[in-house]
């Protein structure tokens, strides 16, 4: 999974103090981003693609549309085209691979105390323009609530799991997360799971929010590669002329 952006290598490191103080201020953000978000609704536009044992020729399997609904910090996912045909599909009978808790619940696991996750300051990079501490974390299986699910075969694996988080060096909010699962059984029908999430400051209403702009989902099934890459936009505020079914979601750490 490619990182875009530019390294600083020249820039000096932050102190230890610095360092844990820019971990400070991104744990407080992270525990209480969800909090701070309106109701809103947004486009989720997912392109799936499968590559045949390891040729690099990925090939399309579909594209789905979907409104997604964030309710009163619920995500509520409405399929409205497959392929560019409208569609009632349920969003839980999608099939394939997919993932939810973009919105904010899957960072707040990571820096959540009951997680204790580790933290180490890596480099400086910098992401859209903006400059980024980027801390390496890991959390440990006896901590980790990271489930990889295979409804149609009952399967539920939790697992360890490591990665970056991207902090900006102004207001130390959290930019990206890449996560990659560890310590899956060979056996298990589902391997080298990984993501990548971007955040992006978003207008909704008379505010800008940071909110998730892309999403990379890749994973292997044999000799099977897929990927999943998402793409959110269309946000607008949630009013009361919104239709929306409401349905218990998820846990919404799960995958």
């Amino acid at each position: 999974m490619a990182l875009s952006g530019r390294v600083f290598a020249q820039l000096p490191t932050p102190g230890a103090a610095d360092q844990k103080q820019i971990l400070a201020d991104a744990t407080d953000y992270a525990i209480n981003h969800e909090r701070g978000l309106p109701n809103f609704i947004c486009t989720q536009t997912t392109r799936r693609f499968q590559d045949f044992n390891f040729r690099d020729e990925w090939r399309p399997i579909d594209i789905i549309v979907e409104r997604l609904a964030y309710f009163e910090h619920h995500e509520d996912y409405k399929v409205i085209e497959i392929n560019g045909v409208p569609s009632s599909q349920d969003h839980d009978k999608l099939g394939g691979a997919s993932s939810s808790g973009e919105f904010g619940s899957v960072m707040k696991q990571i820096f959540a105390p009951a997680t204790a996750a580790t933290f180490n300051w890596q480099t400086w990079f910098t992401l859209r323009k903006h400059k980024m501490h980027v801390y390496a974390y890991q959390v440990a299986l006896a901590k980790s609530d990271y489930h990889v699910m295979v409804p149609e075969q009952h399967k539920d694996l939790v697992t360890a799991y490591h990665g970056l988080i991207f902090i900006d060096d102004e207001a130390h909010f959290v930019h990206r997360i890449t996560l990659h699962a560890d310590g899956i059984p060979p056996a298990f029908p589902i391997q080298d799971i990984s993501l990548m999430l971007d955040y992006e400051y978003t207008r909704i209403g008379n505010s800008d929010y940071l909110l998730p702009l892309t999403f990379e989902l890749r994973s292997r099934e044999g000799n099977v590669r897929i990927k999943n890459d998402v793409d959110y936009d269309q946000y607008r505020k949630f009013t009361s002329e919104s239709s929306l079914t409401y349905t218990a979601p998820a846990d919404p750490a799960k995958k």
